[in-house]
């Protein structure tokens, strides 16, 4: 018997390996992935294998690191598709520069948080009456909880829980608060032991979550950690089946500022992981306040200090060439990660910045790295004592930076 069903094709790969699972799950809980026949590929070769020229849909969840890539599909894939695909965009991009989007050759595009818009778009479609107009904005969330599905139980798609979205802090080169806004909404224990007594027995084995500050994990103030809700949230995750619990690492850094000896005690009592993430970004103050960070150079040595005294090593992200960022800027930035390195045993993290749609800093260029930060940087590298794809990054924002200009990148 021939399977009718309309094909729901979504590309996968290593920037949205984090979305898939928590849409295929919302379809899932919501009785609608048996409506279609689900395609997870992982090439436009294999997408178009496999729909074979039937009519289809096909979904992109990306962010702008990976425009480039995603537009070459998307005419890829247009020239070499039979039948009548429809063309689906969302995540941080898409959310970040919408016209834009639709521009590179996609028919709908889902603004904000999906997972509920999502799932009412494909019963639209099925009866015949997509909605109007293609740009799909999610409602505002103030003060609900997460709830969503994290995982995908059909396919076995799976990843870290997210726990917590939403940012205090305003920070001018990041989407996060932008995005999701700037009240923390969390993932209520009893919600994360309900999917985990579902997941642990279907193969699910992470041990870590997803949170923009993990140590923010229940506040919904800038005073810092919830011990009480953080242990009641480990506890929960212990009792659930979870084992081998990492904190404070990625995919979720935590803030200098809320570092204290007192939540490290927590982490060292009921996780496993070896290192913590901090995000200090620069070692220049002048820069974390046009920045907006909201706290100091010295309260991320301080937060270095007391991981390393709680038995952790310090894993701390740095972010160069940031717009105005000067020379003496860097300096100080290399300064302290020498400090860093060689009395807290920390390795660094290093990125280059990059402008993404939505930020206050997206119309900036970078600055220029000079040549003895890269020498500085590659030196900490040969000696594993610095990691990250910051070499990578420079050029990524250089691109970025033509396709804002020629228009091609746009932020409303």
């Amino acid at each position: 018997m021939r399977d009718e069903r309309l094909f729901l094709a979504f590309r996968k790969y290593p920037g949205n390996r984090f979305t898939l699972p928590v849409l295929l799950g919302c379809l899932e809980e919501k009785g609608l992935s048996q409506n279609f026949r689900v395609v997870i590929a992982q090439s436009r070769e294999e997408i178009a294998r496999k729909v074979r020229g039937k009519d289809s849909l096909i979904g992109y969840s990306f962010m702008t690191p990976d425009f480039g890539q995603v537009r070459e599909e998307i005419e890829w894939l247009k020239a070499h598709l039979s039948g009548k695909p429809v063309f689906l965009a969302g995540g941080s991009h898409p959310t970040g520069d919408p016209e834009g989007t639709l521009r590179m050759g996609f028919d709908f595009v889902f603004i904000g948080e999906s997972e509920e818009t999502f799932p009412q778009f494909l019963r639209l479609f099925l009866g015949g009456t997509p909605p109007s107009p293609n740009l799909i904005q999610a409602e505002k969330r103030p003060g609900r909880l997460l709830d969503h599905p994290p995982h995908s139980l059909e396919h076995r798609l799976f990843a870290p829980i997210e726990i917590t979205r939403g940012c205090l802090y305003p920070c001018a080169f990041c989407q996060t608060p932008r995005i999701f806004g700037h009240t923390l909404r969390h993932r209520s224990s009893e919600n994360v032991v309900k999917y985990l007594k579902r997941s642990i027995p279907a193969g699910y084995r992470q041990s870590k979550f997803i949170s923009p500050n993990a140590f923010s994990y229940g506040s919904m103030n800038t005073r810092g950690p919830d011990l009480g809700k953080l242990e009641e949230f480990l506890t929960a995750c212990q009792e659930a089946g979870l084992e081998g619990i990492h904190f404070g690492c990625y995919p979720s850094e935590v803030r200098p500022d809320w570092v204290t000896p007192e939540v490290l005690d927590l982490v060292k009592r009921y996780c496993r992981n070896r290192t913590v993430v901090l995000g200090a970004q620069t070692g220049s103050d002048s820069l974390l306040q046009k920045l907006r960070r909201g706290h100091t150079a010295e309260q991320a040595l301080d937060a270095a200090r007391w991981i390393r005294q709680a038995g952790f090593m310090p894993h701390v992200d740095f972010v160069f060439g940031f717009p105005g960022e000067t020379l003496e800027d860097r300096k100080l930035s290399l300064g302290l990660i020498e400090k860093m390195i060689k009395e807290l045993g920390a390795k660094i993290h290093a990125h280059t910045y990059m402008p993404l749609p939505m930020t206050p800093l997206f119309r900036e260029n970078p600055s220029v790295l000079d040549p003895a930060t890269k020498e500085a940087l590659l030196g900490w590298e040969k000696k594993k004592k610095l990691d990250g794809w910051w070499k990578e990054q420079e050029v990524i924002a250089r691109k970025i930076v033509k396709w804002r200009d020629q228009g091609v990148i746009n932020c409303p």
